[in-house]
């Protein structure tokens, strides 16, 4: 028995009626016409949403390269390299100058002495340490590599003159210089504690190891 035969009167019969009544049906025939302008119209509204917004980020892209190169044709990325260089210079010169990290301690150990037994202080102590220069976020960047700082911890009898004298010193030195720590330790022998920060820049193997 040929299945297809059987089954063609019935597909006919179906197409036959099902698509009359489907006609004689105004309200069926309204709401499908209705179902498809729905689909164009949210279709055609899709595609204009999405070739506008193409449209905007592809003028945001041409506007930002035009400015680009403007400023890649123009005079300001020379002049910004020059500053820039002019400072890495300023800021190098600013460095403390020792053929080893070793004579750079001891060179930052006298400077500091010196400037309290100018003014008439004695310091009891003055320890220096090392340690590897690192960025705001505790790491230690391409750019900071071989800069190491140099950290002097001075303990002295409390002198205000003494020590007022000294700050204005390490303000105004011709090496950078920063102040970490400051306490004043009250009593019958007050005493200040404080800390005092450079830099060195060196090539040495083991001078990125922070010294104890």
């Amino acid at each position: 028995m040929n299945l297809s035969n059987s089954l063609t009167p019935a597909l006919a019969y179906l197409r036959r009626h099902i698509s009359q009544e489907a006609v004689s049906n105004e309200r069926l025939v309204l709401l499908s016409g209705g179902a498809v302008v729905l689909v164009a119209l949210s279709l055609l509204f899709g595609f204009w949403s999405l070739t506008s917004r193409k449209g905007e980020e592809l003028s945001k892209s041409r506007a930002a390269m035009t400015r680009l190169q403007a400023e890649v044709t123009g005079d300001q990325w020379p002049k910004r390299l020059e500053t820039t260089q002019a400072l890495k210079t300023q800021l190098s010169v600013r460095l403390w100058d020792a053929p080893t990290p070793g004579l750079a301690e001891a060179g930052f150990e006298s400077w500091l002495r010196n400037r309290f037994t100018s003014y008439g202080g004695a310091p009891q102590q003055i320890q220096i340490t090392r340690s590897p220069a690192v960025g705001r976020d505790g790491q230690t960047t391409s750019t900071l590599a071989g800069l190491q700082r140099m950290t002097a911890k001075v303990i002295a009898p409390f002198d205000q003159s003494v020590i007022m004298k000294v700050l204005g010193d390490v303000a105004e030195a011709e090496k950078l210089m920063v102040v970490d720590r400051f306490i004043v330790r009250a009593g019958a022998n007050s005493r200040l504690e404080m800390d005092v920060s450079t830099f060195i820049r060196t090539n040495d193997a083991n001078a990125g190891r922070a010294k104890p």
